[in-house]
């Protein structure tokens, strides 16, 4: 349950900075502002807040259609806002779709797409580069860019058969539509693509409730004759789900992520268990996702969990973290369950040992890797599968202590859960050691002077980057830092008892988006670490006076 029981380690002195019941005031205020947004049923549903990504797609999209009415109004008024957006790529994109939608010319042509697509590389996990690029490129094509020849020239002539799960097949065939349409290419290729998209229903239903995927297909019917009353059906059906800001976002919701993200911080901090085991209902209830994901290119994760109940496609993060969350609070009574799970994540792991984020035979990433080991540590019988993890976790290791870039835009998040992971090895295993030692020493020098840190090493402190660190050095040897950690958190807390600051999870990657519990919990979680490492000695020593 991401609290790692160190029996041969020392507990940490508790900070000299930092007053104890300050710490557990803002526990206990933190804790009340998660839990009151549970539902009666367990869930917790938080809306994902409009992005400038969708909400550009889809005003392109209704310039594209001849689509006129208020919903469009309030739309280019949350574009209009976001051309002053401090990402630069949201202003570009921003801009690019107000001005297509004004009827003025876009500026930049080739330059701004060879540009944008680097910049979106360099924050990408090397093994999606090429597929990142083509959708970028797509996505820059629709709101009026040229493309480069090169671009053009590099559309697919033969039908892909590499593994993918559901959600990577359909964006392959829109984005290979797309670039169809403006290269004047119409084959076999694009005749499968458009078999595709037809399977994901457009016309009445936001296909596994992905916004963004959604206006992906529907760009990429619009370029071929015969999908006109389609796309402007599906049109119909996403304006249902604009937010009251005129926006769109990302996903259209994430209840099963958010709910099993902040059931773990919860059990860390100690919430009320009947508030626990409702929650815990609600994800059993779930479990095993919407229906068979169909459009897959390999085998799913069956029996797992997917991202919400509307959700077909599972994946190895959500069913990660319910096994955590399940386990920690009664691993009998939801023994059938976690048991499940557990095969599910053992059927995905790859040949290198390491875990994929959805389907067998897809590349292995550290941090999957790192977060399907913790789901798996309470099982002797998979001591094996975890210690074949452990080594491909120890070999992606990078120079910089770090690993390469996950689902978060920040470094620290699978750092911290790597550093969880090898506390599962015990200290006899030297390789996994070293790598602790490393992720310790790169979290100290990349500490800021103010006590917190940022995404990136040089950024500004950040909640969500600080609870990762602080985490992470509640299980190293130095606990000197760790009370600059906590006062960083403590003085940033809200009125409210919540925390906000920028979002870090991407997705696709590398783009944000944002869910306000996914900011609150990582704090919630790193105060349960502290209370598990730190609180117990900080008592003997007030006992002792």
């Amino acid at each position: 349950m991401y609290i790692a029981d160190l029996e041969y380690a020392a507990p940490m002195p508790w900070p000299a900075e930092v007053d104890p019941d300050h710490v557990r005031e803002a526990t206990d205020r933190l804790i009340a502002h998660v839990a009151g947004r549970v539902d009666a049923d367990g869930a917790l549903r938080e809306e994902c807040q409009s992005r400038v990504l969708e909400s550009a797609l889809a005003l392109s999209l209704m310039t594209r259609t001849g689509t006129d009415s208020p919903a469009r109004d309030r739309l280019l008024d949350f574009l209009r806002a976001n051309q002053d957006t401090p990402d630069k790529l949201e202003r570009v994109l921003a801009a690019l779709a107000v001005a297509r939608a004004t009827g003025r010319e876009s500026a930049g042509g080739t330059e701004l797409v060879a540009k944008l697509t680097e910049g979106v590389l360099g924050d990408a996990p090397g093994f999606i580069s090429a597929r990142r690029r083509m959708m970028v490129c797509a996505v820059l094509s629709v709101l009026g860019c040229p493309l480069p020849p090169e671009v053009l020239d590099a559309v697919a002539d033969e039908v892909p058969s590499d593994p993918l799960h559901s959600w990577a097949a359909v964006q392959q065939a829109s984005v290979t539509l797309i670039l169809a349409a403006a290269a004047g290419v119409d084959n076999k290729v694009t005749a499968a693509a458009l078999e595709t998209l037809a399977a994901t229903d457009p016309a009445t239903t936001v296909w596994e409730g992905y916004a963004l995927m959604h206006l992906l297909v529907l760009h990429g019917l619009a370029g071929f004759p015969g999908n006109e009353e389609t796309v402007r059906s599906g049109l119909e059906t996403l304006l249902r789900h604009q937010r009251a800001d005129g926006g769109f976002p990302f996903v259209l919701e994430m209840h099963n992520w958010c709910t099993s993200t902040a059931g773990t911080a919860l059990v860390a901090a100690g919430a009320p268990t009947e508030l626990l085991r409702r929650m815990a209902g609600m994800l059993v209830e779930h479990q095993g996702g919407a229906a068979p994901a169909s459009l897959s290119r390999g085998a799913t994760l069956t029996d797992g969990w997917s991202m919400s109940e509307i959700v077909a496609q599972n994946d190895v993060d959500d069913t990660s973290c319910a096994l955590e969350f399940l386990q920690a609070i009664d691993p009998i009574a939801y023994g059938d369950s976690v048991r499940r799970g557990v095969e599910g994540l053992l059927a995905v792991q790859g040949a290198d040992g390491g875990f994929p984020t959805y389907v067998a035979g897809a590349s292995s990433e550290p941090c999957m890797t790192a977060a399907a080991i913790c789901g798996l540590a309470p099982h002797p019988d998979t001591l094996a599968a975890r210690q074949r993890a452990l080594t491909f976790l120890t070999e992606s290791q990078l120079d910089d202590g770090g690993f390469e870039p996950g689902w978060s835009r920040s470094r620290l998040h699978t750092i911290f859960r790597a550093r969880l992971a090898a506390c599962t090895a015990g200290p006899q295993d030297h390789h996994v050691a070293r790598m602790a030692e490393r992720i310790e020493r790169t979290v100290l020098e990349t500490q800021n002077e103010d006590g917190g840190w940022g995404m990136q090493p040089g950024d500004p402190s950040d909640d969500i980057s600080t609870a990762y660190g602080l985490i992470t050095l509640c299980y190293g040897t130095d606990h000197r830092p760790i009370g600059r950690a906590l006062s960083w958190l403590l003085a940033h807390q809200n009125a409210d008892g919540g925390y906000s600051g920028p979002p870090d999870m991407v997705g696709p990657r590398p783009f944000p988006y944002s869910f306000p519990i996914l900011t609150d919990a990582p704090v919630l979680l790193a105060f349960g670490h502290v209370r598990s490492r730190i609180w117990d000695t900080a008592a003997v020593l007030q006992g002792a006076n």
